[in-house]
């Protein structure tokens, strides 16, 4: 990968408790994160599509590893077999 390319990752909640939500507008204000996208219905989106620049992909990932309320995953392209 390019140097400056960004991660895609997804984020979900391990429960419906408005943590995804609370991180939605907590990454509104950081400029190491992006939210690309978020799926599912208007107001209650189940998941969350991130990017952040390669060279902090690590910590994002730190970030989440001891999560009891976020999971987070690499978004990978999609392809046939």
């Amino acid at each position: 990968m390019p140097p400056n390319t960004d991660i895609r990752y997804m984020v979900r909640a391990r429960d419906d408790n408005g943590a995804l939500a609370e991180f939605a507008r907590s990454v509104a204000g950081d400029p190491d994160i992006a939210l690309v996208d978020q799926i599912g219905p208007q107001g209650k989106a189940h998941t969350l599509v991130i990017a952040v620049p390669q060279d902090k992909a690590a910590s994002i990932e730190e970030r989440f590893r001891n999560s009891t309320q976020l999971t987070l995953e690499r978004d990978r392209p999609l392809s046939l077999f």
